[in-house]
């Protein structure tokens, strides 16, 4: 993968994730490597519309849950693994 393919995903990753130090680091990286202003709006563009897909899924599931309207698949024993705090 070419280094600004690589920066640009990075960027989003960092936008999606909410990591302001990742995001610096790789606005300026993805910026060395020939990104233009446009490809990283576009790689925030794409981050905002995932990020903003899983808040407004997790809203969907907790309004269904307190009208009691659990969903199969998230109810139950599921493990998120050792770091969820759930």
């Amino acid at each position: 993968m070419e280094p600004k393919t690589k920066e640009l995903l990075a960027i989003a990753a960092s936008v999606a994730s909410g990591c302001e130090t990742c995001l610096k680091a790789h606005m300026a990286l993805a910026r060395q490597a020939g990104a233009e202003s446009r490809d990283i709006q576009m790689a925030v563009n794409i981050a905002r519309a995932v990020r903003l897909q899983t808040v407004t899924t997790i809203d969907d599931l907790a309004t269904q849950w307190v009208q009691g309207d659990l969903i199969a698949v998230m109810a139950g024993d599921i493990d998120c693994g050792p770091s969820c705090h759930c």
